[in-house]
This record gives structure tokens, sequence and C-alpha cells, in this order.
């Protein structure tokens, strides 16, 4: 029998990533099947939103009349408001399972989305309704400045279309902070939804390509047409904990920058590389 040696520095300091986005690399590379199986898991959070999107498009295509076509958009802002809870009570699951992973703090990732659930659903559905009711105004704003036939300037629909999306942007933003920070840290929601809103705007442009990146791609390809449609909804089912992760490493780093740095120094920078000082 081939005699076998343990490494004896298997967990070192040494052997942690540096950077957030070296960590990033690091677990998408060791913990692939541990995200793959957190996709699954949110999934079945996230049917009832992809179900209502599918019904959309196809209401939408069958809908003649101007009355027909407001009835879908009123439907799907009412959808919305019900299925985004849904979706971000599953992101407490998720995001608190990655927490562990990025913290490395050696639990198997699938446990910890049950365990994350039990603790922050609540939380998670409050932020969701935020997010949905968000969502909504988004959507029905559509219908008002795109697809109505009210006699408006075109300044004023272009200017209602910023407006929406601009809330939405900022809304969605703030949820996923709310979320991260709701697994991280013990504060009250209007406190979580006040830090969220600052960290949100003093890192914008990040926060902004990372909402495009993840979920704003994935639905848009659900939108667009048969073909991609296929193809956004095998990536929300199979790697929307990838998207997680990125947002959960985002999250941390603010929380370093603004919060841990100062007042929780055993939490700056945890699971990364830290240079060992010597005491004199």
């Amino acid at each position: 029998m081939r005699k076998e040696k343990i490494r004896p520095d298997d967990y070192s300091q040494r052997e942690r990533p540096k950077t957030r986005l070296k960590q990033f690399f690091d677990i998408f590379a060791h913990r692939f099947l541990e995200l793959l199986k957190l996709s699954l898991l949110q999934t079945v959070f996230n049917m009832p939103l992809l179900i209502t999107i599918f019904l959309f498009w196809m209401l939408l295509q069958n809908s003649s009349t101007e009355q027909a076509v407001m009835a879908v958009f009123l439907i799907q802002g009412a959808t919305l408001v019900l299925c985004l809870p849904f979706s971000f009570v599953g992101l407490t699951g998720s995001f608190y399972a990655i927490k562990k992973l990025i913290y490395a703090e050696g639990e198997f990732a699938s446990s910890s989305f049950f365990y994350g659930l039990k603790e922050e659903w609540k939380k998670g559905l409050v932020i969701g309704l935020i997010a949905g009711f968000s969502a909504a105004i988004a959507v029905i704003g559509v219908y008002f400045f795109i697809f109505s036939t009210y006699d408006l300037f075109t300044w004023v629909r272009g200017f209602g279309i910023a407006i929406i999306v601009i809330q939405l942007i900022v809304v969605l933003i703030i949820c996923y902070y709310s979320v991260a920070q709701s697994i991280v840290y013990t504060n009250k929601i209007s406190s979580i939804l006040k830090n969220s809103f600052l960290m949100s705007l003093m890192r914008f442009p990040i926060n902004l390509g990372l909402l495009i990146l993840y979920p704003t791609g994935f639905i848009a390809l659900i939108c667009i047409m048969p073909i991609t449609m296929y193809v956004g909804l095998g990536l929300m089912v199979f790697t929307s904990a990838f998207g997680h992760l990125v947002w959960m490493l985002n999250a941390v780093s603010a929380f370093d920058k603004f919060i841990n740095k100062e007042q929780f120094p055993d939490y700056y920078r945890k699971g990364l590389f830290k240079e060992e000082t010597k005491e004199e």
C-alpha cells in the first residue's frame, strides 16, 4: 500500500488568496459543485418569477387591443410583488452559504443554505417586497410611457422612462446589499436599508456593472426571443449562485472598506491572506 502524507498546511494563512477577485477564482475552482448545488436550490425559489416572465410574454403576444395589453402589464406588476419576495427569501440562504465560503468557515454550502433560510428569511421577505414593488412600478411605468396611446410629449416619455429605470436599478442594488448585511451583521432592517443606500451610491459604477451582469443580463436573454430564452433560463438555473458569489464578494469588499476596518477588525479581510504582524 502506498504511504500517504497529509499536508500540515492545508488551511494555512499563506495559501489564502490576497484579493477578493482572486478569491472568486479560488472558490470557483475548488467549490464549483457546491455553487452548482446552491444554484439548483435557488432555482426552487426563482421558479414563480421565471414562470410569470414566460406567461407575461405569452399573454403579451396574444394581446391585440390596448385594454388587453394594459391588463397584461398590470397583472405582471402584481405578480412581481408576490414572486420577488419568494426569490429573496431563497437569496438569504444563498448569501449565507456563500458568506461561509468567503470567510473560510469550513461548512458545506448546501447545508448552510437551509440554516440561512431559517435564520434570516423574515428580512429576506421584507427586502423582497421592496424589490417587488419597485419592479411593479417599473413594469407599469413602461406600459404607461411606451405602450399607452396617451398624448404625451416625447421628452415626457423619455424622462418618465429614465426615472422608473433608475429607481429600479438603485432599489435592486440596495436590496442586494441589504441581504448581504442581514447575513453578516445583526442590525435592524431600517439601519440595513440606510447603510445599503449609502454604499449603493458610493460604489455606484461597480454596482451598476454587476447588476447588468447579473441578474439583468440573464433576464434580458429570457425576454429577448425564444432562442435566447432557453439560454437565459439555463444560466439562471445552473449559474445563479456564481452571480450571487460576485455580489457577495462585492458587498464584503464594501463592508471591509466602510465598516470592518474601524469597527470590526477581526472581520476585516476575513478569509484572505493577511500579513502576520510581529509583536515587539
